[in-house]
């Protein structure tokens, strides 16, 4: 059976076949980001081994280190994300929530390490954080089909 809209079908396939190839594309670029990203954890870690022998490491240097870890695993959640819109063309509240949990904990972190945080930035990153774990928590016990 024809469809009545030959051309509507038409620039419906176009769109979705450029979005799965961006879409793929930030995957790849996803992929070398992290590993560029995990292959300076690995330097900063190799060069911070002769210091920890000699326990003279500097705090700069173990806070850059620690700051690139945490940043491979928000790039981790973010290609979990892309590569469950790949396999579902579906971009889950889980998903999305994750990141941004991630993200906000490790902004948390760098923040108190840095020891530049002021009391009321802590209160409210804090209050953001326990709001998006609880939200969190209640899209897994939650699923899209269960409707009213």
């Amino acid at each position: 059976m024809n469809s009545p809209h030959p051309m509507r079908d038409l620039i419906l396939r176009i769109y979705d076949r450029a979005i799965d190839a961006i879409v793929i594309g930030l995957v790849l670029v996803t992929i070398v980001v992290t590993a560029f990203a995990f292959f300076d954890v690995l330097v900063n870690v190799w060069h911070l081994i002769p210091d920890v022998k000699s326990s003279t490491v500097d705090a700069g240097d173990f806070r850059d280190l620690i700051v690139t870890v945490l940043d491979v695993f928000v790039l981790v959640e973010l290609f979990d994300t892309f590569t469950g819109y790949v396999r579902t063309h579906h971009v889950r509240l889980t998903q999305l929530l994750d990141v941004t949990v991630v993200f906000a904990l490790r902004e948390l972190l760098v923040m108190l390490y840095a020891k530049s945080l002021a009391p009321e930035k802590l209160i409210g990153l804090c209050i953001v954080v326990i709001l998006l774990v609880l939200a969190r928590s209640l899209t897994g016990r939650v699923s899209p089909s269960s409707g009213p």
